[in-house]
């Protein structure tokens, strides 16, 4: 996001001391420290609700899935029952076999 290294965070504390002065200058980073703590605070607060509410959607996603195969299986063994009755064919079956 920021690229801010090293000669820019003297130049910056520099001009600060020069605009502010040495005696307000610790009470003004203690409470830009202050300010930025809340604002990681705020912006990691949101990145983890963020998160959880990914992880809801994907855990609803996948219960969907399970359901639809559940329908599926169901469907599919209802019409596999119906698949496995016999057929009626027009000659009677010969179960005797006493030929002899």
């Amino acid at each position: 996001m920021f690229d801010i290294g090293f000669w820019e965070l003297l130049l910056i504390a520099i001009v600060a001391l020069l605009v502010v002065g040495p005696e307000r200058l610790p009470k003004l980073v203690r409470v830009a420290g202050l300010w930025v703590g809340r604002a990681n605070a705020s912006i990691r607060s949101i990145r983890n609700e963020i998160s959880q509410e990914l992880r809801a959607e994907e855990l609803k996603q996948a219960l969907n899935k399970t359901v639809d195969l559940d329908s599926v299986t169901s469907s599919t063994n209802s019409n596999t029952n119906e698949s496995e009755t016999p057929l009626k064919t027009d000659k009677p079956e010969n179960n005797n076999h006493d030929n002899g």
